[in-house]
């Protein structure tokens, strides 16, 4: 076992332990003009990429449709 194993290793608890708390969301603020915490403004985006994805899904499931009636 390396140096840092050991380590980690030394700071798990023996037995038990403390219950991780959920995870939530931060508070949003109602301020105008909106006024978003970081996890809330990256969130990902919208628009031609997604679009990409959607339409290339749907040629691939058909390509694969039409595959399937050739062979079967």
């Amino acid at each position: 076992m390396d140096q840092d194993a050991k380590a980690r290793a030394e700071q798990m608890p023996k037995e038990g332990g403390q219950p991780i708390p959920p995870m939530r969301a931060d508070d949003h603020s109602n301020a105008d003009p909106a006024v978003q915490t970081p996890v809330e403004a990256r969130q990902g985006f919208l628009g031609r990429p997604v679009l990409m994805v959607l339409v290339w899904g749907l040629v691939l499931a058909a390509a694969a449709w039409v595959v399937v009636e050739l062979v079967a």
